[in-house]
């Protein structure tokens, strides 16, 4: 009955983690944090033949450092890009370190 009990506890602890793990907040198109990264990503050094969409989801070291955790798109040069953009790079804005956030990014075709 003891480890039954252990096992209950172990279970509940590991669902509680999980669930908050899940959740990384949204960066508002806008918002500080956007423009930032907006910038980073300004002219990539491919052609965009059509429009493109990632979502990013990073978090930030105690330095405020990007680090992108992951980058869900169809494309790998998008993710290619995206890393080598934005990885260890100097956020000035007031952002939790350590907690995960995404945002949605869009590249419009040059045509």
């Amino acid at each position: 009955m003891k480890r039954f009990k252990l096992f209950l506890l172990a279970l509940g602890l590991v669902a509680s983690t999980t669930a908050f793990a899940a959740n990384p907040a949204p960066i508002k198109e806008g918002s500080t944090t956007s423009k930032e990264l907006k910038k980073l990503l300004q002219n990539p050094e491919f052609i965009v033949e059509h429009d493109m969409e990632a979502q990013v989801l990073f978090t930030l070291t105690a330095e405020n450092e990007i680090v992108v955790l992951s980058v869900a798109t169809e494309d790998p040069e998008v993710v290619s890009y995206v890393k080598s953009r934005l990885n260890y790079q100097v956020l000035k804005s007031e952002l939790v370190q350590g907690k995960q956030y995404v945002i949605p990014l869009k590249i419009k075709s040059e045509k």
